[in-house]
């Protein structure tokens, strides 16, 4: 195990100024980011529950500040990089994307130049720019999981 970071997991007040540092520290893991602000999380219950038995030593608990970085964190477990490994649904979502967008421009391009035809065009070609980019994109998903 790295001992910088258990370092860091055992002593975090000491290397960093606020929670939210740890969000943005160079080099660490998520799961290492996890493990710090769950270690000062612990630390600043412990403190909290003393300041409010009457037996601390006047230290401010961070509680709070903890907590919001701990729950950013956590959100951040689901986006793509935030656990180092690529996220395989991208090109699939990518794909309705740029499809979604074509339709739509293909479907204004011929409401401008078609005065009889309805705005129901264009929401008919985005739909079908969806479909068609959705399934594009999931055809190219397989080929970027071999690449990897």
């Amino acid at each position: 195990m790295n001992t910088h970071v258990d370092e860091l997991v055992m002593q975090p007040t000491r290397h960093f100024d606020n929670p939210g540092e740890v969000l943005t520290y160079p080099g660490l893991k998520h799961k290492d980011r996890l493990r710090i602000l769950e270690s000062w999380k612990l630390d600043a219950q412990r403190l909290a529950e003393s300041t409010a038995e009457n037996m601390s030593g006047g230290e401010k608990t961070n509680l709070r500040d903890v907590s919001r970085a701990l729950m950013h964190l956590k959100s951040m477990e689901h986006l793509p990089g935030a656990k180092q490994r690529p996220d395989l649904g991208r090109p699939i979502a990518e794909g309705m994307a740029i499809g979604g967008l074509l339709g739509a421009g293909a479907g204004l391009v011929a409401t401008a130049a078609t005065p009889t035809v309805s705005f129901a065009l264009v929401a008919q070609a985005s739909v079908v720019g969806l479909i068609v980019g959705g399934i594009a994109g999931a055809l190219r998903a397989p080929q970027q999981k071999k690449e990897l």
